[in-house]
């Protein structure tokens, strides 16, 4: 359960004082499902985008698409049959309050 290469940039810009956006892409290698290296989950790419909106200084909403692309991929596995595949496209929200 270990690629030999991840990568996961996230970028964001802002565009008006209380409003920003970014972008964030997950890319991992093939990876072994279990130790035995007999069952191989294939590598993928995943975009997720996001937009900040700070409605106070201290409180902002978040709401976020991961997997906007809707790719089919494997995320988890707990052995060579028990494969978890990765979520289809999610929009999530979110605040946060700063204390």
């Amino acid at each position: 359960m270990v690629p030999h290469n991840t990568f996961s940039p996230w970028n964001s810009y802002q565009f008006l004082p209380k409003l920003r956006a970014g972008i964030g892409i997950t890319n991992r290698s093939d990876m072994f499902a279990a130790i035995d290296n007999t069952v191989v989950l294939p590598g993928y790419t995943r975009a997720d985008v996001a937009v900040f909106y700070s409605v106070a200084e201290r409180i902002r909403f978040q709401p976020k698409v991961e997997n906007l692309l809707n790719e089919k991929y494997y995320l988890d596995a707990d052995s060579n049959t028990n494969i978890s595949p990765g979520s289809s496209r999610a929009i999530r929200g979110g605040m946060v309050v700063r204390f």
